[in-house]
């Protein structure tokens, strides 16, 4: 038995060696070439037969493996590993990669975006702080604007009856000054009926002596008014006959003559057309006279009983002449 196994055992490192020295060890004799899972030997092993020469001996294989681990383990350079695999060359056209550089930039990266992280977590915190500070001021002016509304509420109930009542008495108001208008063109429309009248019934008497008198002849002209005042002269031309007698007297110089006369018409015909004229032609005679203290009272008095424009006219100038 012992004599068999040490030949059993070269026999089949013989058969196996010479196996793969011909075919290439493309695949175990044992197994049989015929079988579908033959192992390929070639791909996991290649080796080079020139520089090998066949496997004479089992130590030339492990040699070989022995120099190839031995100059890894001798601190063969990375550049050499890569350069062998076709990696690290430039050439290739591909840039070598810094783990360490790659790592900087990370670093970097990640410092940043904890950077910006606690920018916002702070401008969060200030704008809670603010909404918490407007609170309380949003509810107190929520309160003031719902008290002012009910406040509102209230006087608009409150003054509704009395927004009624200004426009009823509005109401009233147009209606009063509708029907004074109205009175008023009705008055306009009499007062312009009865001017004709007068016109149409002035004697020519009245026109004659009026004629003379502005003709300078003051003379005649008294003597046709007081011939016309002693008939029957129309109701509505009794002041202006009075009164134009007193201008008479007034260009003649009679001023006490012309006194009496413009006095007369104030006393007698106060609602006559020419009460404000007789009033200015009293204080023009009293200053004509001498009397300025009397004339400045007299014209000053004239003025409060509002006489027309053109009468306010002469009276204001007197006065400025005779102050």
């Amino acid at each position: 038995m012992s004599l068999i196994n040490p030949i059993s055992r070269l026999f089949l490192v013989l058969m196996i060696s010479g196996s793969m020295v011909l075919s290439g060890c493309s695949y175990i004799p044992w197994i049989g070439g015929d079988n579908e899972d033959d192992l390929a030997f070639e791909e996991d092993f290649p080796f080079d037969d020139e520089d090998s020469g066949g496997f004479e001996d089992g130590r030339s294989a492990s040699s070989d493996d022995d120099d190839f681990f031995a100059e890894d383990s001798q601190g063969g350079s990375d550049d050499a590993f890569i350069s062998d695999d076709g990696f690290g060359d430039a050439d290739d056209g591909f840039a070598s990669i810094d783990p360490r550089t790659d790592k900087k930039e990370l670093q970097g990266d990640v410092a940043s975006l904890q950077t910006q992280q606690e920018s916002l977590i702070s401008k969060v915190r200030e704008l809670e702080e603010i909404l918490g500070s407007l609170g309380p001021k949003i509810n107190a002016t929520q309160e003031r604007l719902e008290g002012s509304l009910s406040a509102v509420s209230g006087q608009s109930e409150y003054l509704e009856p009395e927004v009624e009542e200004l426009k009823l008495q509005v109401a009233r108001l147009n209606d009063e000054i509708a029907r004074i208008k109205a009175t008023k063109m009705s008055r306009a429309k009499s007062g312009t009926k009865q001017r004709r009248k007068a016109r149409a019934s002035t004697p020519p008497e009245y026109n004659q002596a009026l004629s003379s008198y502005r003709s300078g002849n003051y003379d005649e002209s008294i003597l046709l008014f007081q011939s016309l005042a002693v008939g029957s002269p129309p109701d509505s031309l009794k002041d202006n006959i009075e009164f134009w007698i007193g201008s008479n007297y007034v260009k003649l110089e009679m001023y006490d003559d012309a006194i009496t006369q413009f006095e007369t018409v104030i006393n007698s015909y106060p609602m006559g057309n020419k009460v404000h004229d007789s009033r200015y032609m009293l204080g023009l005679s009293y200053y004509r006279k001498g009397e300025s203290s009397k004339a400045v009272e007299i014209l000053q008095s004239a003025l409060k009983g509002n006489p027309p424009a053109e009468v306010r006219g002469k009276i204001t100038t007197q006065l400025s002449e005779i102050q």
